[in-house]
């Protein structure tokens, strides 16, 4: 026998054990007489075993690339959060109503402009003796009744209004990644579930054709068996497409490809908003109630420009006057008032339809509020039941895989029939594919009520590891 390595200074061997031949040459087992055992296969000699430097810095080097492929790895993986925020930096429909809320600060600033003085540059010829002129004309605002401060009122809700809409969106955005994210979550679950049905199935096949062979059985059990091998082979493949698409899908909404994600976390959205109190503060502060709210304030302050413009406005007006030849020149300063005439009609018509507008949009609040509020009840509803029948189908799985193992063991036995074993091991597949679907169901129905909320991207921040 060849010397083995391992030994220590001293060291005698007392026994020499020959264990099976594993396809590369046999593999012995030497007992010292301390009891010290040192096993000695020729794969092991010729790999990572032994106590010399060479072994240990092959060890070493070995330890190394496999963390640096596995930081790789983790690093390929994206998470939601990062996602999501590559989705709405790119997405054209966020990019335009960030464009619209600049579009809506400058129209509050040209409301403004009504405090400024306004100039006017006019200028006059003839052929007679009085000759040509420029007249400069300075005219400020000096009381309107509110009016302008109306009109910034309604610019200035209805950038709130924009805002809202702007996070609308991105909620719109967010939602959508997450559905991909957490119907690849739910594939890989199913993906893993099918490969072990289709693992057993083979080793049922093998049975069956070790039971055929040897008379017990017949050829129907074997086709039978591979039936179901089929049938598992073209499920697999079905759920790697769909896996795929979705990754496609991701890949589209963020801009660059990617390698695989991250286990998109659980929101505990009926844990943290099961307190009346704290619904009623998220519903308050959801996009859909601010827009609804400054639609309502927009309302209001329509009455009060309504009101404001049957009034006249005072303003105060100078005037300067040049003559272009001659030499003369005139100037003249003057305070002016400014009525609207037809004020007296059709100014109280305007105030009406503004006090029916500010009713309308109040109700619209009313009404955004009680949806808001019935939409997270529902949802915590629907959560507490998908969370019951989640937790009776996971103890319905354990004993339908005992109920499988005892079958099995009949089968082998020769108690049981095929098709007893592969019925049963195909509805413990479809039970646990139910399930998959049902915590799958379960999880976007979260998501759905946090959109619905308007917390979707605060509370995917809130969950995000590190947080």
């Amino acid at each position: 026998m060849r010397p083995i390595g391992g030994a220590l200074r001293g060291e005698t061997p007392k026994v020499v054990e020959e264990g099976a031949f594993d396809g590369r040459g046999r593999v012995h087992t030497l007992v010292f007489g301390t009891g010290r055992k040192v096993v000695d296969a020729p794969g092991e000699r010729s790999g990572f075993a032994g106590s010399g430097l060479a072994c240990r810095l092959k060890l070493i080097a070995f330890c190394g690339i496999a963390l640096l492929s596995a930081g790789g790895a983790a690093q390929a993986q994206m998470s939601l959060q990062q996602a999501v925020l590559r989705a709405t930096q790119i997405d054209p429909g966020v990019t335009a109503l960030r464009q619209q809320v600049l579009g809506r600060e400058i129209d509050i600033e040209a409301e403004k402009e009504a405090w400024y003085p306004s100039i006017g540059l006019s200028g006059s010829g003839s052929s007679d003796n009085d000759g040509s002129d420029l007249t400069l004309t300075v005219t400020q605002l000096l009381y309107d009744w509110g009016l302008t401060r109306g009109k910034i009122a309604e610019a200035t809700h209805v950038r709130a209004q924009s805002v809202a809409e702007l996070k609308l969106e991105i909620e719109e955005v967010t939602l959508e990644v997450a559905q991909y994210f957490l119907q690849i979550e739910s594939l890989d679950r199913k993906l893993a579930q099918t490969g072990n049905y289709m693992a057993f199935a083979r080793r049922i096949a093998g049975q069956a054709e070790d039971r055929a062979r040897a008379g017990v059985g017949d050829n129907g059990e074997v086709a039978r068996a591979r039936l179901e091998i089929a049938r598992a082979e073209d499920q697999l493949a079905q759920i790697q497409a769909n896996r795929s698409l979705a990754m496609s899908q991701i890949a589209f909404l963020v801009g660059e490809p990617v390698a695989g994600i991250v286990t998109p976390p659980g929101l505990s959205f009926a844990t943290r908003y099961l307190d009346a109190g704290r619904v009623m503060t998220a519903v308050r502060l959801s996009p859909n109630y601010i827009r609804a709210r400054a639609e309502a304030d927009e309302a209001e302050a329509g009455i009060r420009v309504a009101k404001a413009r049957r009034l006249p406005t005072i303003e105060l007006e100078a005037e300067g006057r040049q003559d272009l030849n001659g030499g003369r020149s005139s100037t003249s300063v003057s305070i002016s008032a400014g009525v609207n005439l037809s004020s007296s009609g059709f100014g109280q018509r305007q105030i009406q339809s503004a006090v029916m507008a500010a009713e309308a949009a109040r109700n619209t609040l009313l009404a955004t509020e009680r949806d808001l509020t019935n939409a997270v009840s529902t949802a915590l509803d629907q959560l507490a039941i998908l969370q019951r029948s989640e937790i009776s189908r996971e103890r319905q799985l354990v004993e339908s895989q005992k109920v499988l193992e005892t079958y099995e063991n009949q089968f082998s036995a020769g108690r049981r029939e095929l098709i007893d074993l592969l019925s049963t091991g195909r509805d413990l597949y479809d039970a646990q594919i139910d399930a998959i679907e049902t915590r799958e169901e379960r999880k976007k129905t979260e998501y759905q009520a946090a959109h619905d909320l308007g917390v979707l991207g605060a509370l995917i921040v809130a969950t995000a590891p590190g947080q």
